[in-house]
């Protein structure tokens, strides 16, 4: 729009002239919107918020669509969960004062690759049952949907059980225990009944559950057993994971390593146990039948949200099953060819290159974002295949000052507990500089107070 200079200038002139100037000025406004590409960006997990940040404004019109208003930081969430770190350091805002980009608060549920459009409805719950459908046209698409948690069907799972997926999740761990602990401390509580509220069982066996955890083992070694003195030896954490080893994504050595940290933080394991049944107050396992409990926080199984599942494009065999890429990112066809998508992009936990077999994590999805983002900055599509360098690989906190990393087997428990914190501070997790000092004096502040 012209500004207040420009309009008194032209007050002293013919007001036909002024009315040129103005369409001109529209006219030019309009113009710079049409020239842009808008790029559609679905979720808005650790792929969808680098990529949201990291695409040229000045050249492509950025719409972010996802439920989620906030990106979390999964290797937070534990902490967050337990209290040892404030909400805020755990996720990150999609919207952004220092960004122009468009946001949508809502799900995508269908793509119409013919005609260029997503099929949305809204997700703002303000009145249930009364959600808007709308579509978003895009020139070019990236779908990061991410994945959801598998409870395998297991009756009261979805309804009775906890997860640890996001803040709000989070939330929901910290308030339960709060409350738990609260109940626990009321005056004629039998100790039978506080050994039951104070139970805590936590469902699976990957880096979520082993977070978990060494964070609730921390906590009641040390805030609780001041605060609650009288508690303290009636708070229990246990593991039930379906398979035969626990922590099955480390190597046997670090596997072990995990066993014996449990052990260590009186953490009981139950392996090769199987639930059929969740309650609110107890789940049931075949070996050992109904086994009382306070809360039980669901972080075994990943699934394949509904949206990839619509999709009539080449996915993987395995399970979870993800979208099928190229090396350039670029979505395969269904069809025998498997031909490359034009101006379909997939990333994130949802996707994999064929034959490329890379796991679900954050640096896959930051590294690959970084790639997309500077490919379609240079419009070099095509020109550099994306190529995945391991850094971090797959960590681990037990607990304390512990840790394991993939792939490092000769490294101390804390010397991979260093590396741990390194990777949550550095800009792996700590997408913005404001984040990453965040999570630094947060640290620093913590060990001051001990």
């Amino acid at each position: 729009m012209a500004n207040l200079g420009t309009y008194k200038l032209l007050a002293d002139h013919d007001p036909e002239d002024e009315i040129q100037f103005m369409k001109g000025e529209i006219e030019g406004q309009l113009d710079d919107k049409l020239v842009k590409d808008t790029i559609v960006i679905v979720g808005s997990g650790t792929a969808g918020l680098i990529l949201s940040r990291k695409l040229d404004e000045e050249r492509f019109n950025v719409v972010v669509i996802s439920p989620e208003e906030t990106s979390p930081h999964t290797s937070l969430l534990a902490s967050a969960a337990c209290g040892l770190v404030d909400f805020s350091l755990a996720e990150e805002q999609v919207r952004h004062k220092s960004r122009k980009l468009t946001y949508y608060k809502a799900r995508v549920e269908d793509v119409d690759f013919i005609r260029k459009v997503c099929i949305c409805r809204s997700a703002c719950d303000i009145v249930r049952g009364d959600s808007k459908v709308f579509e978003v046209k895009y020139d070019r698409l990236i779908l990061a949907p991410g994945g959801t948690t598998h409870t395998f069907d297991i009756p009261g799972a979805d309804e009775h059980a906890l997860f640890l997926r996001t803040v709000a999740d989070a939330r929901r761990v910290h308030h339960r225990l709060t409350q738990l602990l609260e109940l626990a401390s009321i005056p004629h509580v039998s100790a039978d009944e506080q050994r039951r509220l104070l139970h805590i069982i936590i469902v699976g066996g990957g880096p979520t559950c082993i977070e978990l955890a060494g964070k609730l083992s921390d906590l009641i070694d040390g805030d609780l057993t001041t605060l609650y003195l009288e508690l303290k030896d009636k708070i229990s954490v246990s593991i039930h994971d379906s398979r035969a080893y626990h922590s099955g994504r480390f190597e046997a050595a670090l596997r072990q390593c995990c066993l014996e940290g449990s052990s260590r933080r009186h953490v009981q394991l139950f392996l090769d146990s199987h639930i059929t049944k969740v309650e609110v107050d107890s789940i049931t396992t075949e070996a050992l039948g109904r086994v009382p409990c306070g809360m039980a926080v669901w972080t075994a199984g990943n699934k394949t949200c509904a949206l990839v599942g619509k999709f009539k494009t080449a996915s993987s065999k395995d399970e979870p099953s993800r979208i099928l890429t190229d090396e350039y990112l670029h979505v395969l066809t269904l069809d025998a060819e498997q031909k490359a998508m034009s101006q379909v992009y997939a990333l994130g936990d949802a996707a994999d290159i064929k034959d490329g077999f890379l796991p679900p994590t954050a640096e896959v999805a930051k590294q690959k974002a970084e790639y997309l983002a500077e490919t379609l900055n240079a419009e070099s599509d095509r020109k550099t295949a994306f190529e995945y360098q391991q850094q971090y690989g797959l960590l681990g906190w037990l607990g304390g000052n512990d840790g394991v990393v993939q792939g490092q087997i000769d490294w101390t428990p804390s010397r991979a507990w260093a590396a741990w914190q390194s990777g949550n501070s550095n800009s792996l997790f700590a997408r913005s500089w404001r984040n990453h000092l965040s999570m630094a004096i947060h640290w620093v502040a913590d060990w001051v107070r001990g």
